[in-house]
């Protein structure tokens, strides 16, 4: 095996003042009448037209370069929403999917002013959970700045349970008075056990008035009041003095 070494060769500067005296010599031998420029003036006139055509050139590839990526900055945001539950059901939520192969930089949802909370699935994919029922925006924005808003009528959405306004203890009866502003009070699941564990069937139930009526219990009662989106109220009554 060989091993070939290349040294570097430094060519040799000519100095200012030797090159000066060349020139001079060159003018005095051809009869021609010296330069009335120094040529230092000439040398420093050479450097400032080498940087300026340097300044030039990387100026026209900036230019160059902003103009290839002028298509980037006008790229649409696209994107589409599915439900992921029918519309019947409760507490709908949904897929949102970005088909724009420009990077996401925002997604917002709102419904009535309020924030709705939006996750990140996997790339470009996005799980929408609205907490209330309205006209929801939705905003996709891209990191050149390009948005589109889309809109989805939001309905069946109940996240709490029913309340209890007031009580009442008349003819040997208890009256709860209940509302609830989510789908409604589901009266034909209403369950009361005693601390027995005996079921108590309510006395009378009027729905339109938002009252259930039960016996005067002998003994602590645990009352379950369900809506129909399976979110409890559970009371206890209890006996006074036990």
């Amino acid at each position: 095996m060989s091993i070939f070494q290349k040294t570097v060769e430094h060519q040799p500067e000519l100095r200012l003042e030797d090159a000066g005296r060349i020139l001079k010599n060159v003018f005095k031998e051809n009869n021609v009448e010296p330069n009335s420029v120094p040529l230092e003036v000439l040398t420093a006139y050479s450097n400032y037209r080498k940087e300026r055509f340097s300044l030039q050139r990387m100026i026209i590839v900036i230019i160059m370069v902003l103009f290839m990526l002028l298509p980037l900055l006008f790229i649409p945001s696209i994107f589409t929403i599915q439900t992921n539950t029918a519309q019947s059901e409760i507490n709908p939520t949904y897929t949102l999917e970005v088909t724009s192969r420009m990077p996401v930089k925002r997604i917002t949802a709102e419904i009535n002013g309020r924030n709705v909370p939006v996750y990140e699935m996997d790339a470009h994919v996005y799980s929408i959970e609205p907490m209330v029922n309205g006209r929801m925006a939705v905003t996709v924005t891209l990191v050149n700045n390009q948005q589109s808003v889309q809109y989805i009528d939001v309905g069946n959405v109940d996240l709490e349970a029913p309340v209890l306004i007031s009580t009442e203890t008349r003819d040997g009866l208890v009256y709860l008075y209940l509302s609830d502003t989510g789908l409604g009070i589901d009266y034909a699941n209403v369950s009361t056990i005693s601390a027995g564990g005996e079921a108590v069937k309510p006395q009378f139930i009027d729905e339109k008035v938002g009252c259930i009526a039960l016996p005067y219990p002998n003994e602590t009662l645990n009352v379950y009041i369900p809506d129909f989106a399976e979110n409890t109220l559970q009371l206890v009554i209890s006996i006074e003095g036990k």
